[in-house]
């Protein structure tokens, strides 16, 4: 029996994701993106166009929720129905370096030569493309990629004495023709027996 297989209650204990680590990367809007076939590869090479946001808080790492958009087509037969189509789809990360990129992301632009930047609490309506990883105890690596996405809300924490500080970002996730029409694409990725 191999480490994957269930047992003989139907339980596989090592395929429980425990997180060991990850990282987080932001593309402009329109970066190529990994390919089925080049996501799944061990050494995945992101278009050069990505950057990484940095270190998250030990609560950061990307919570993803998706949920359905508007009210169900009813039938008159009782009991029928089907999800309208529409969709949303949130991820939110919070962030621990205060970078320039960090500080770009959430503005919209980047710090002048002064590292002076002006903050509109409206927001900005800059697309990029979104990529996350995760890697868990057990070996396997979980990515994603959205390509389309936006800022629509950021929360700062407040500084305290011998705290991170972090800066809970909120990406809203539009469909994408560059993921046949949906959210975000994912790959889980085994490792070998």
């Amino acid at each position: 029996m191999g480490r994957f297989d269930a047992d003989a209650a139907g339980n596989t204990l090592a395929r429980v994701g425990v997180p060991v680590t990850g990282k987080a990367a932001i593309a402009p809007f329109g970066t190529r993106i990994p390919t089925p076939e080049q996501g799944k590869a061990p050494a995945l090479e992101l278009d050069q166009a990505f950057k990484t946001l940095g270190l998250r808080t030990t609560d950061g790492a990307p919570e993803y929720t998706l949920e359905a958009d508007g009210d169900p087509i009813e039938f008159y037969e009782d009991g029928y129905q089907i999800p309208s189509g529409k969709g949303k789809a949130t991820v939110v990360m919070k962030l621990a370096e205060t970078s320039d990129l960090v500080r770009e992301l959430i503005a919209g632009k980047k710090p002048d030569s002064n590292g002076y930047i002006e903050y509109d609490a409206a927001g900005h309506a800059t697309r990029y493309v979104l990529y996350t990883e995760n890697v868990y105890k057990n070996g396997v690596v979980e990515r994603r990629v959205a390509p389309n996405v936006q800022i629509t809300s950021v929360k700062e924490d407040k500084p305290e004495r011998g705290s991170v500080r972090g800066y809970e970002v909120t990406f809203t996730l539009a469909t994408s023709q560059a993921v046949g029409g949906k959210h975000f694409g994912e790959w889980l990725i085994q490792p070998a027996e």
